[in-house]
């Protein structure tokens, strides 16, 4: 992962207000928010000393997907205030990019941007290690990215939960950073 002549990118996935706030629609696991704060803080800030490339990637799952959004108690829905971005997790100079399926690969601009700025690592932290932070690295690593899941920059519902689906992504191909 620290080879100098790969270009690399760090996706920080869902880190919004639905999931974050003690009143959010659907909130990851209350011991986890702390340590993965830490961890993501510090992600972006070796990332930001090693110039790499940091895409925020937010839910804004679309009104009308109505059985989605009933699965997801209403959570980050386009327009509404729980797709807001956590301000602790602010990465100054991002990009961000929306997405409205689990799978952030859904909006073509993602790939674009990582082909664009020639990204072959690709370091992931976030919300939903199940969810959406499991399909968007097994997208990446059918794109051919080495993908690396920062395994304390993720949350879930439960450790338990968290920590088979990080198990899951290493079968997969992936490499969990602890």
């Amino acid at each position: 992962m620290d080879r100098s002549d790969q270009r690399r990118a760090l996706l920080l996935i869902d880190f919004q207000d639905d999931f974050l706030a003690d009143d959010g629609r659907m909130p990851v696991a209350r011991d986890q928010v702390e340590p993965v704060l830490a961890a993501t803080r510090a992600a972006i800030a070796q990332s930001q000393a090693r110039g790499d490339l940091i895409i925020q990637i937010g839910n804004e799952f679309r009104p009308h997907d109505l059985v989605g959004n009933l699965m997801r108690r209403g959570a980050a829905v386009s327009g509404r205030p729980g797709t807001r971005w956590d301000p602790r997790f602010a990465a100054p100079g991002a990009v961000y990019v929306a997405k409205w399926k689990s799978d952030a690969f859904c909006n073509p601009a993602l790939e674009k941007l990582l082909r664009e700025h020639r990204i072959e690592d690709v370091i992931v932290a976030g919300l939903y290690a199940r969810a959406c932070v499991t399909a968007t690295t097994k997208a990446a690593l059918a794109r051919g990215f080495q993908v690396h899941v920062l395994g304390d920059a993720v949350a879930c519902r439960s450790g338990t939960s968290r920590d088979a689906a990080l198990e899951r992504l290493r079968r997969h191909g992936a490499q969990i950073v602890r």
